[in-house]
């Protein structure tokens, strides 16, 4: 130990006080792993600077003193010793590992470091441990106890990283490995060969980590100097592993890309800059995020009774004007969402569906006001979440259902065609409505692979049961205007045509008015290409929505399916059967075949043939079968 080279050391010193530099002069991180990194970076300092001490002493022995150079060295044991359990505990905080819930870490926790104090501080009088005799460093018996728990504790690490791999990022577990495997390198090196490069490589190992893991400039955005939407992630899920009550405000600045637009982008970034400012000016023990493009997140550490006032308080300066670097006064409004944590969000995924749900009622009904998440029928998020799942299992399965409603020929008399109508039933939820899972479908895009899945059965089926050499002409299929903009639909729906050998004639494409009134150019290469192929076009709902006869004209449909609840009205009230007489005649006037969607009776039945329609359709009939009723009731 005499003969050591300090100059290692002295290279941690120098790379361990530069971190020390970089860390306070950031912004800090507001997480326990930061804190803890902070720990393992002066137990590495403190064994750093103490085993240059302690060699130093050894060289001048007899200046120092026997008994001072045994406690330096001593307490250097201690430091060095507790590197690993430091270094372990920090990265199960990464990796999101509450401790405090694993009895098994826990215990192992408390018995290492008892067993490290015991063996260290009983060493001077026993000399379990280690010894120094004759200038050089023996070590004991119990010693060997001391890398018993320094391998338990790098143990842990590996294993931490290896289970909790889904909780770090590709360019974070590389380093971790890295460094990891450098360290135990140069403890080996060190016992052995005594090369003293321990200290050294665990302080470049400091660096990198610091740089991959604790860097404040990784998780600020860069606009506002505020906290990124992708730490405000990890920084809750803390909040959620510490089991404690805290209060989220949510600010959404209301029509904001008008600002961008007319004063400025660098105006606009100006702004959001002072209004993050201005929320972390609030006193109120909180942490701010910036959401999104113009939203905003506060997070209240304390103080969450308080949340109703605080969310005033920042209501009320979008009274007043801000003013952009020209110190033009520019009047915002902002929306404003109250949550409380657990009771609203159980955890971080509820959490980001409580808090997109929320605003968007915001926006909607509440737009420049402020709401509480608990006013708002939380429920329903988690109703529709169960339902998204739902849909995504029965895909995944192949359990979605096709049925199939006769649509009656008034002049043949016969069926002549059927609506396919997707059916789903969950082993949880029981049987649920297409008129939810349907818009849930297309609102996070399952209703593309979906529809696929419905014309491809429906194909199947046509080509199974030889409908040709019956009397159903065609069957309906609805297509959804997500769908429709997808620029490879015409060809994907074509090649599943061809492949069950169904002609284009037996199929008719079902489309809202939605899908079409907004028509990108998508839609309309679509629509012309699936007409060139043979397939037609039928409106939905008539009635219902926006669409005239101007529409009708310009859109290549030949049949024009009328809304039930029109024709349920015009048996209720004159005026609406007056409406729905003309309205008929004057699609029969247009060439256009006409299908009477809801027929319940008799009388309604008579009534719509007089009036002329072609079609009908409705549980007068058929209600929705599956396929194989479908084919009885043909053969009936």
């Amino acid at each position: 130990m005499t003969y050591w080279n300090l100059s290692f050391d002295a290279t941690a010193m120098f790379f361990l006080l530069l971190i020390f530099i970089w860390y306070f002069s950031e912004k800090r991180i507001p997480l326990r792993s930061h804190r803890v990194f902070l720990y393992f970076l002066a137990v590495v300092f403190l064994a750093t600077g103490l085993e240059i001490t302690a060699t130093i002493m050894a060289r001048n022995l007899s200046d120092f003193g026997y008994n001072a150079f045994y406690f330096v060295l001593t307490m250097q044991t201690l430091a060095i010793n507790l590197v690993p359990m430091t270094l372990s505990y920090y990265l199960l905080l990464l990796a999101h590992i509450n401790i405090s819930k694993h009895k098994v870490l826990r215990a192992v926790y408390i018995i290492g470091l008892f067993a490290d104090f015991i063996i260290i501080a009983l060493n001077p009088f026993l000399h379990w441990a280690f010894t120094f005799e004759n200038d050089k460093y023996h070590i004991a018996y119990a010693g060997i106890i001391l890398y018993f728990v320094d391998i338990v504790m790098l143990c842990i690490c590996i294993v931490t990283m290896i289970r909790a791999r889904v909780n770090f990022l590709f360019l974070r577990i590389m380093p971790l490995t890295f460094n990891i495997i450098c360290s135990i390198f140069a403890c080996i090196s060190q016992i052995i060969f005594y090369y003293p490069i321990l200290n050294c490589t665990i302080a470049a190992a400091c660096l990198t980590l610091y740089h991959y893991q604790q860097n404040s400039g990784t998780v600020t955005d860069a606009v506002t100097g505020l906290f990124n939407r992708k730490f405000m992630g990890e920084y809750i899920q803390n909040k959620y592993l510490s089991s404690k009550a805290f209060g989220i405000i949510v600010i959404a600045l209301d029509d904001f890309k008008f600002v961008n637009k007319t004063y400025g982008v660098e105006s606009g970034d100006h702004l959001l800059y002072q209004v993050g400012q201005f929320l972390e000016r609030q006193k109120a023990g909180s942490t701010v995020f910036r959401l999104g493009s113009d939203q905003f997140c506060v997070v209240l550490n304390k103080n969450t009774e308080n949340i109703a006032m605080i969310s005033e308080q920042i209501k009320e300066r979008f009274y007043h004007p801000w003013y952009d670097e020209n110190e033009v006064p520019i009047m915002m409004s902002a929306s404003v969402c109250c949550i409380n944590c657990p009771n609203d969000a159980a955890n971080y995924r509820e959490l980001i569906e409580v808090i997109d749900y929320s605003m968007s009622i915001t926006k909607k009904t509440r737009k420049g006001r402020i709401t509480f998440a608990s006013n708002i029928d939380l429920d329903k998020i988690k109703r529709d979440k169960a339902i998204e799942h739902a849909v995504r299992l029965a895909i995944a399965k192949d359990e979605l259902m096709v049925y199939y409603q006769p649509i009656f020929s008034v002049t043949k008399g016969v069926y002549n065609s059927a609506e396919a109508l997707v059916r789903l039933n969950d082993p949880a939820l029981g049987w649920i409505s297409p008129e939810e899972f349907i818009p849930i479908s297309e609102k996070n895009g399952l209703i593309v692979e979906m529809g696929e899945i419905i014309l491809d059965k429906v194909c199947h089926f046509i080509h199974e049961f030889k409908l040709s050499e019956t009397s159903v002409e065609y069957i309906e299929v609805n297509i959804s205007p997500v769908q429709m903009i997808q620029p490879n639909f015409a060809e994907r729906a074509i090649s599943i045509l061809e492949k069950h050998h169904v002609c284009p004639e037996q199929i008719n494409m079902e489309i809202t008015e939605t899908a079409t009134v907004n028509s990108s150019s998508a839609v309309n290469r679509n629509i012309q290409r699936l007409i060139d192929y043979g397939i037609t076009f039928s409106l939905d709902d008539y009635g219902s929505g926006n669409a005239n006869i101007s529409y009708i004209n310009k859109m290549p449909f030949k049949i024009i399916k009328i809304d039930k609840y029109l024709i349920w009205d015009s048996f209720k009230n004159s005026t609406a059967g007056i409406t729905l007489e003309y309205t008929i005649g004057m699609l029969n006037a247009l060439k256009l075949h006409i299908v009477a969607e809801g027929v319940e009776t008799e009388e309604m039945k008579k009534q719509l043939s007089d009036f002329g329609c072609h079609y009908m359709q409705g549980w007068y009939y058929s209600k929705a079968v599956p396929g194989n009723e479908f084919v009885a009731l043909l053969e009936d």
